[in-house]
């Protein structure tokens, strides 16, 4: 047989031989390839599930935490109580107004809480507070109590206000509802509530979020093309997320459409379990592998997520395969039988290049094949590189769905890690990386060693099996568990919540774990910050009350010591006692003003001040103070803002910090004056809930010496701490300059370096530009008069005393313990020409109060104020009201005489102009 005849038979059974490989190949490839494309569509789905449910319980979490914080349980004892929490002292709008503050702290560090809310059960379910994104351009805002709702008509509050305390309710996805009609545009929501009891455990309301679901709906979008489709359904098989956008929410909508309408064939091959895989036919013909996944969030409500591929997609490199070796065993059949000594002279180099080409296709290298070769191998070239450019296709577009699932991950605020069994890193987003500084595998012991790891308290030392990884390798399932942990020599402790998952294999085996680290750094920092702030305000409020009492006692030695002294001016040593006595009562309100000042209840005189100039002037004061030892600069800003503050509060505010840093500096050092114009940010004022974003006047005291340990910082303003020896420091001074920073609208921050030096920086307000310094009154002197005046105060003692001093000097005095008995004397028409009264009267009206109802009979009635603490009857913002005269307590008769005539003359100035 001819050479020619052997190679034509040898090609054609060799082309026919290979085409029925071919063919079997194809089968091969499609046996394989589909059952891991649905295992690969499975698994995607069961990871969205996880993700989501990880989420969910963190929500979770935060709800508890919300009930459970101190201003819930007051603001109900106040509410139950008449509008007063007598426990907590404070007045149900004030817990409202910090309730508020907490909630609006939560959207702007949560975007995707979409409502927060304390719903009561009493009034038809009536929203007690809420505060939404519904402001202009979605800003936070808090709802004013007119626009709240009743929502005793909703499902979820139904449901909620029967659940146990403690337990939590998370509601089905829907549309979201306001004023009972369907928000516009639709905002898809999840909302997670839990129950509010009474202090007797009885339901009083619920606390809410409202979750908004569309950042997580439009990640998974993203995710979705032509060939790859996700959707999202609900207990009942409604569509929750649909590529096409109206068939979504339809049951909201009145048009429902279920997932078992559309895929028939998937809903009869699930129809037990609930979850599986399957090639299916959709209802429209088309052949498309489908993997369903449900699972109950966060133990409540079931959700179901359906990932779809075309078949064709899935088939494209080995149909075109199966196309190309077709062809090319066709055409190779037909050439052999006249072309076999063509072929055989031109076989071997195009097919040599072919081998090479999948060569180095297969190592992913750039080929070029002989698509200019004739017949059968020039075909078989061009249908393979067809193939190749279409595999290349599909490999980039799989890559970018890779890519774009990856800049999702990384793009989480919380760090994700997945390890496997033996605890190696298969996956960690950046944000976990960035929280552990290294790319080592955190679960092993070369990395455990370089980070020390510890409990909450961040000092508890975390033992090896109680770290996360190894809970999650043991087959726990956590959620926000607070550990800390310290990277090598650091100083910085990271604080986190750790939530984890086992990763289970096909046939129940552990596989390995997923974790989600949550920085809590920051919160637990803020979260300081406002338990530091609440125990001032309940300092200032103890000591504000005892500077009270105080002060009416001081008043009635004064007065008692000064009739003395008259009586004993013959007699030397007696009157050194008297002396004595005066100057011990001297001291006493002294003492009982710094304890006002840091209450924040010492009325202020302010005025618009150049505060360069003041700071000029303390310079060259404070040198023959601070001695020779001690080096003074200053360092002020030119075109310095103006602020309102009361010169003499800020002196003696800086005296204060020059002094304590003298005594920080025994040897000598450095003492730095400075000013500057400062604006605040928003991003600043959401650290510190005290302060107002705007223009601010800084003002520094900065000196060289020891510095304040950091564990004793925080303690620095509190009333009577302090660190000096005996005799040396009553531990008043930095507590007056903290009260009159907060009284004067401002902050106060230290930052300090044991060894190095100590800075102090006080922000006050920048004055408006319409602030004027008021006009300066000018007193009279020490006469009496012959008027008469109706004197109210409760305390027996003082009143005596104002009784004998009134005496002495020439009035005509009718008095009142109360407020009752005051008004009782005016409306039977006891004449007399001015009110003299305290304005803390006890129980009932108090002195302001008094004298309005006064003015309704008599409107030209003038009234003197005393008082050593007056709440805030007629001193707001730390300054007295407009009109208003105040004599403080402890006062002398000189005092008392100056006061009384500087009212009752304003009567005839002003009868005179």
């Amino acid at each position: 047989m001819r050479l020619s005849t052997r190679l034509t038979l040898a090609m054609v059974t060799l082309v026919l031989g290979t085409a029925a490989a071919g063919v079997a190949g194809y089968h091969s490839v499609e046996a394989n390839v589909v059952p891991a494309a649905l295992a690969r569509l499975t698994t995607q789905a069961r990871a969205r599930l996880g993700i989501l449910d990880i989420y969910l319980r963190d929500v979770r979490g935060d709800v508890l935490a919300l009930r459970s914080i101190p201003a819930h349980d007051g603001l109900v004892r106040a509410l139950l109580d008449g509008g007063f929490d007598s426990d907590g002292n404070t007045s149900a709008a004030k817990w409202r107004e910090q309730i508020e503050n907490i909630y609006v702290g939560q959207l702007v560090a949560k975007p995707a809480i979409q409502q927060l809310r304390l719903i009561g059960i009493a009034n038809g379910g009536r929203e007690i507070i809420r505060v939404d994104r519904n402001g202009p351009d979605n800003a936070i805002r808090v709802v004013a109590p007119g626009d709240l709702q009743s929502k005793d008509d909703r499902g979820y509050f139904r449901e909620v206000i029967t659940l146990p305390a403690g337990q939590v309710y998370i509601s089905p996805i829907e549309l979201n509802q306001e004023y009972g009609r369907l928000e516009v545009p639709h905002v898809p929501v999840l909302r997670v509530a839990t129950m509010m009891p009474d202090a007797t455990g009885k339901p009083f309301g619920i606390v809410i979020v409202n979750l908004d679901i569309r950042p997580i709906f439009e990640g998974i979008r993203a995710a979705m093309d032509d060939d790859a489709q996700i959707y999202i359904v609900n207990a009942n098989g409604d569509f929750l997320l649909h590529p096409d956008n109206d068939r979504a929410f339809g049951f909201d909508l009145g048009t429902p459409h279920r997932w078992q309408d559309e895929f028939p064939a998937l809903a009869r091959a699930v129809s037990t379990v609930g979850s599986g895989s399957a090639v299916i036919e959709k209802s429209g013909g088309e052949r498309i592998a489908a993997a369903l996944v449900s699972a109950k969030m966060a133990d409540r409500p079931r959700i179901g997520v359906i990932e779809t591929m075309s078949y064709q997609a899935i088939m494209a490199p080995a149909s075109n395969l199966r196309r190309s070796d077709s062809i090319a065993a066709l055409a190779a059949v037909a050439l052999a039988i006249t072309m076999a000594v063509i072929v055989s002279r031109s076989l071997a180099r195009p097919l040599r290049q072919i081998t090479e080409a999948v060569e180095k296709f297969g190592r992913g290298e750039v080929i070029q094949l002989p698509t200019g070769s004739h017949g059968e191998i020039g075909q078989l070239a061009a249908a393979f590189q067809r193939m190749a450019i279409n595999v290349n296709d599909k490999t980039a577009a799989l890559r970018d769905k890779s890519e774009l699932f990856d800049k999702t991950v990384d793009s989480l605020a919380d760090g994700l890690l997945i390890i496997d069994a033996e605890a190696r890193t298969v996956f960690s987003n950046a944000t976990c990386r960035t929280l552990f500084g290294s790319d080592l595998p955190i679960g092993l012991p070369a990395y455990q060693t370089s980070h020390h790891r510890f409990r909450r308290d961040g000092v508890t030392p975390l033992p090896p099996e109680e770290t996360p990884i190894s809970r999650a390798l043991r087959g726990e399932s956590f959620d926000n568990v607070e550990i800390a942990f310290r990277r090598g020599t650091e100083p910085a402790l990271t604080q986190l919540a750790a939530s984890g998952r086992i990763l289970s294999g096909a046939f129940g085996q552990m596989e390995g774990a997923v974790l989600v680290y949550r920085d809590l750094t920051t919160f637990r920092e803020t979260e300081r910050q406002l338990q530091q702030a609440q125990k001032m305000e309940a300092v200032g409020q103890l000591t504000g009350g005892i500077a009270h009492d105080f002060n009416n006692i001081l008043t009635v030695i004064a007065g008692a010591v000064e009739l003395l002294a008259d009586g004993v001016r013959d007699r030397p040593k007696l009157a050194e006692v008297a002396g004595m006595i005066e100057e011990a009562v001297d001291r006493g309100a002294s003492l009982t003003h710094r304890l006002l000042s840091f209450a924040r209840k010492q009325p202020m005189q302010p005025r618009e001040l150049d505060v360069n100039a003041l700071m000029h002037d303390a310079g060259r004061l404070l040198r023959p103070t601070l001695g020779e030892q001690v080096e003074i600069e200053l360092r002020l800003v030119r075109d310095l803002w103006p602020v309102m503050a009361d010169p003499t509060l800020l002196a003696n505010a800086l005296l204060n910090l020059a002094v304590n840093s003298r005594d920080a500096m025994p040897s000598g050092g450095k003492l730095t004056l400075e000013t500057a114009n400062i604006m605040l940010d928003e991003a600043y004022a959401a650290l510190h809930a005290e302060v107002q974003a705007g223009p601010h006047v800084m003002i520094a005291v900065s000196d060289t010496g020891t510095g304040i340990p950091a564990a004793i910082r925080d303690r620095v303003f509190e009333p009577f701490f302090t660190t000096k020896s005996l005799g040396k420091g009553t531990g008043l001074g930095l507590s007056m300059v903290y009260g009159f920073v907060k009284q004067s609208g401002g902050h106060i921050v230290i930052y300090s370096e044991e060894a190095y030096g100590t800075t102090i920086r006080i922000y006050l307000p920048r004055a408006a530009e319409s602030c004027a310094a008021p006009t300066p009154t000018v007193e009279p002197g020490f006469v009496g008069g012959m008027e008469t005046l109706l004197v109210v105060e409760d305390d027996a003692p003082v009143l005596r005393n104002v009784i004998i001093n009134l005496a002495a000097l020439g009035y005509t005095v009718h008095t009142a313990t109360s407020a009752t008995e005051a008004l009782k004397l005016v409306e039977q028409g006891l004449a007399f020409d001015m009110l003299f009264t305290d304005v803390v009267l006890g129980a009932g009206m108090n002195g302001r109060q008094l004298a309005d109802e006064v003015h309704k009979q008599r409107p030209e009635l003038k009234v003197l104020y005393t008082s050593g603490y007056t709440e805030n009857a007629i001193v707001h913002h730390g300054r007295l009201d407009a009109g208003i005269h105040l004599l403080t307590k402890p006062y002398r008769r000189a005092d008392l005489a100056r006061m009384l005539r500087l009212v009752l003359d304003a009567k005839t100035v002003a009868a005179a102009t």
